[in-house]
């Protein structure tokens, strides 16, 4: 199975209004990073999640332009690598945001639990059900294939069902092949 989407066409996924983008400070830990550590969003706008091929990317934009305030790539849809969730909510993450050889962590997340649920589903939905698929498929074609055909000599037998069989009987009671009688009609 080859790559069926185009590369040039994108795909919206998923569309949430009331994003919210933070300052990050330095980890605390080595545990991973907390939003209760962030101060107040310096952003607020809709998120879009687009998929071009086997990229993805998250993009923030403006609530009232649609213009771009940061953007998200990830690359094969691995985006464990590029989106980390924080270790005390389940509505918050920290973006690594790529711009050429550099790179920034914003904190990013939703006021409503499900807008969050939404999120997280989508990233896992795209890698399981395109990017594995994909990268299964080249596995399989690079497999060696078994040659299944009759060599010389080699025979099938195949037995179909009912051959022999006795003849199906009619429920009405009346011969197979035969017809019941016509009804009387009076003149």
């Amino acid at each position: 199975m080859a790559d069926e989407r185009d590369p040039d066409v994108e795909y919206v996924l998923l569309n949430k209004r009331d994003a919210k983008v933070y300052k990050v400070p330095p980890a605390a830990s080595a545990s991973g990073h907390k939003a209760s550590d962030w101060q107040e969003a310096i952003w607020r706008g809709n998120l879009r999640i687009v998929a071009r091929g086997t990229e993805l990317s998250i993009r923030l934009l403006d609530s009232s332009s649609g213009n771009l305030f940061a953007q998200c790539v990830i690359p094969d849809g691995l985006y464990e690598h590029y989106v980390e969730r924080v270790v005390d909510s389940s509505r918050y993450w920290v973006l690594k945001i790529v711009n050429g050889p550099r790179h920034a962590f914003i904190g990013f997340g939703f006021s409503e639990r499900n807008d969050a649920f939404d999120f997280n589903a989508c990233l896992a939905d795209f890698k399981a059900t395109f990017i594995d698929k994909v990268h299964e498929a080249k596995a399989a074609e690079a497999m060696p294939t078994k040659d299944l055909s009759l060599k010389e000599g080699e025979t099938i037998k195949v037995s179909l069902p009912g051959k022999g069989a006795r003849r199906r009987e009619v429920k009405a009671g009346y011969p197979a092949g035969l017809l019941a009688p016509r009804p009387f009609m009076a003149r």
